[in-house]
């Protein structure tokens, strides 16, 4: 985990971010990163196997135990996972086809006791925002099936209903990333330049109408992310 977190700083100082860079492969690094991706994932796995076939009670106390630590795996390995998922260009909804049971598990056990882990958009998180890890570890996965979308409408080979399909999709990703940034939840990487967040950003905007308004739109447009990683959004 300390090796991947050296990892995603010095992604972050190429100014394309740790998913991304992943995603594309563009050292040896990054190759070095899946197989600590692969030993991780298999000591999570095996955990979250051994947490459910121990009874109810012990179970539970395991799982308050090492739920931080479950916690920060997920948010910190399960990107690299949907990197490779969409790597191809050819897959879409990871959450559904994708995602291993043991990131369902955690993430579960996680909501389970959210009053002891519970995030609220308060000024420490305002404070700590830069250097914080994207809360919903399937936020990648989001902004890969938004990009889709973007494409299903600029074809012209989408059907009437893949277009209304996927104008309703990004209408639900445009709220589902205003509330995100609304709650300080998404770490400031995702406004680099190179990001695919970004990438869906550009193209999103090509395809919009003008007439489209939102406090998404005024606040990207107007560059207020730039404030964000000092813990101002100007999000309504």
């Amino acid at each position: 985990m300390a090796h991947l977190e050296w990892y995603n700083k010095i992604c972050k100082a190429k100014g394309i971010g740790y998913y991304d860079c992943y995603k594309n492969q563009l050292g040896s690094s990054d190759r070095e990163v899946t197989r600590l991706k692969k030993f991780l994932t298999n000591y999570w796995k095996s955990f979250v196997e051994g947490v459910e076939r121990k009874p109810q009670k012990e179970g539970a106390f395991i799982r308050g135990t090492w739920l931080y630590s479950g916690r920060n795996y997920r948010r910190m390995v399960e990107p690299l996972d949907i990197a490779e998922y969409y790597r191809d260009g050819d897959k879409r909804d990871y959450q559904t086809h994708g995602r291993s049971r043991h990131y369902i598990l955690l993430e579960k056990w996680q909501e389970e006791d959210a009053e002891k882990l519970k995030s609220s958009p308060n000024n420490k998180k305002k404070q700590t925002v830069a250097g914080i890890l994207t809360e919903d570890s399937c936020f990648w996965a989001k902004v890969e099936d938004a990009l889709i979308s973007c494409k299903l409408l600029k074809s012209g080979t989408s059907s009437a209903v893949e277009k209304q399909l996927a104008k309703e999709n990004l209408d639900m990703f445009e709220q589902y990333a205003l509330n995100q940034f609304n709650n300080y939840a998404v770490s400031p990487e995702i406004f680099l330049k190179e990001s695919s967040f970004m990438k869906w950003w550009k193209t999103f905007q090509e395809i919009i109408e003008t007439s489209h308004d939102s406090p998404l739109r005024d606040f990207m447009k107007n560059e207020r992310y730039l404030q964000y990683e000092k813990g101002s959004t100007f999000l309504q």
